[in-house]
């Protein structure tokens, strides 16, 4: 179960409200790859949250709490004149359906969420803070203890009283709005809710896409970081990078106020113990630098160090590098990397994986093997 962090304005959240979706826009595009990437994380049942950015005008908040509906395709593409409807003065091109989930009318200001200083630095909200400082991503992914944190404050504002809830969403016969006055969601019972009429189609095929920029020598680490998205928790062959039982994952996860990112981690269940993957995603052959990445990731995450993911210690943080067939020319360098880095015992060793597409005109596959550099 994750939670997602969508944003809106004073003009679309009604919309949003009314029609019961949640959608990723980037200006004029009809394309994105990166939010593509994003919004193809969601799962039926992952909390969604809507975040009203604050301008001089808007007091922000954070709103909620829905959820993806079970519905197929899981995301859907809206080009050209569909990005704007219904009535949208904003592109929305990626789109998912929502449900109530627990609805509560006032949300949680901007001010007391990110900038109010909880009595425990790691109680902050560092995902939200990192992506806000970043620019704008339509869809962010909150580590679990972040949205139980945020969870519960928009609980706390509304004194556990919600408007409406999953088990009553078979009685609720009205609909949702959004009072600008008072800026609180409010249900209208005496008007029929609104039905997405609208196309709801997705025929991107990520592997051929590969395929073509690999043809043009062009770079497609997004791609392949969208295939990740897209296919954790339905295709199993992913298992043996993402780990077993996989509880929480994200993409471009942010660790620092500097530009890094890591590319997938995931947190995995095994019985009473979590293990967290930080996996790095290469679309050229490896290179020994590659290990001075994972150190800063590790170092970011590890209760022994940065301590921003609880519950982190070099026992059960896995990182994991996936990359095309390397160059044999730097092959002992890499491995050399590798060994050094994995004396120092800052995790549990590298994993490291490489990967070959089938770039066929009728089919397109992607195979995996993990290289044992130990050998």
């Amino acid at each position: 179960m994750k939670t997602h962090v969508f944003i809106v304005n004073d003009d679309t959240f009604p919309i949003h409200l009314k029609y019961l979706f949640a959608g990723t826009g980037a200006k004029d595009k009809d394309t994105d790859i990166s939010l593509l990437a994003d919004i193809k994380r969601v799962r039926p049942g992952d909390f969604v949250i809507f975040y009203i950015e604050a301008t001089t005008k808007v007091k922000g908040g954070f709103y909620g709490i829905f959820k993806i509906a079970n519905q197929s395709p899981l995301v859907f593409h809206t080009p050209g004149q569909q990005g704007y409807e219904p009535n949208l003065n904003k592109k929305l091109i990626y789109r998912t359906l929502i449900e109530p989930y627990e609805v509560y009318s006032e949300g949680v200001p901007e001010w007391e969420a990110l900038d109010k200083l909880p009595l425990y630095a790691t109680d902050i909200q560092w995902s939200l803070i990192y992506r806000k400082l970043k620019g704008k991503r339509g869809c962010t992914p909150l580590l679990p203890w972040e949205a139980d944190r945020l969870i519960n404050l928009i609980r706390n504002k509304n004194a556990g009283k919600p408007i409406v809830t999953a088990n009553t969403t078979e009685q609720f016969t009205g609909s949702f709005d959004w009072d600008k006055t008072s800026r609180k969601i409010i249900t209208t019972q005496n008007q029929n809710p609104q039905n997405y009429i609208y196309p709801i189609t997705f025929n991107f095929k990520v592997l051929e896409e590969i395929c073509k920029l690999q043809k043009r020598k062009r770079a497609y680490e997004i791609l392949l970081q969208l295939y990740f998205t897209e296919n954790i928790g339905f295709n199993n062959m992913l298992d043996p990078i993402v780990g077993n039982n996989v509880i929480w994952f994200g993409n471009e996860v942010a660790c620092g106020v500097g530009m890094q990112k890591i590319d997938i981690l995931t947190i995995c269940q095994n019985g009473s113990r979590k293990e967290y993957r930080i996996i790095e995603l290469k679309d050229e052959p490896i290179q020994p630098e590659v290990v001075d990445q994972i150190e800063y990731y590790v170092n970011w995450a590890s209760q022994d160090s940065g301590r921003h993911l609880d519950g982190a210690f070099s026992w059960n943080i896995q990182p994991v590098i996936v990359a095309p067939p390397h160059n044999p020319r730097n092959w002992k360098d890499v491995v050399n990397a590798f060994k050094n880095y994995n004396r120092k015992k800052f995790s549990l060793p590298i994993m490291y994986f490489e990967f070959k597409i089938q770039c066929d005109t009728n089919t397109y596959s992607i195979n995996f093997t993990r290289v044992d550099y130990e050998i």
